[in-house]
């Protein structure tokens, strides 16, 4: 399954990711990212489609047919979202293990330090453009 932009899925219970998720839709202002929760139908399929096998795990970008996972999704994220988000990319300096390791933890520790979401907030339609 090809996409034509950078889709990310993101787990759309997490509070964690439900921020940053807005964080994007707020500096996004070309809309270069398509947003996807992965308990989606869209989102299940694309899972499937690039053989991730533990989802929750990690926000996911794919970009021209390129996985990114945990950190490198991160990092890819902020740096398409221009200056003065771009400046992390100094943290691609430290080596992938540690960068990802700091990013596992928080993972699994997300729901417990911001919580979950049991119901989904109403769009409006500049919001609804940035969503497969």
């Amino acid at each position: 399954m090809q996409t034509h932009c950078p889709v990310i899925l993101f787990d759309g219970q997490c509070n964690l990711c439900h921020f940053c998720v807005q964080f994007i839709v707020r500096f996004d202002k070309q809309i270069t990212f398509k947003l996807c929760p992965m308990q989606s139908h869209k989102g299940e399929r694309l899972l499937k489609a690039y053989q991730v096998d533990d989802p929750l795990s990690s926000m996911v970008v794919i970009d021209n047919n390129q996985l990114y996972k945990q950190s490198d999704a991160v990092l890819f994220i902020a740096t398409q979202l221009g200056f003065p988000f771009s400046l992390a990319k100094v943290f691609k300096l430290l080596p992938k293990c540690i960068r990802d390791r700091m990013y596992d933890w928080l993972g699994r520790h997300r729901y417990r330090f911001f919580g979950k979401r049991t119901q989904c907030k109403l769009l409006t339609e500049r919001q609804k453009q940035h969503f497969l």
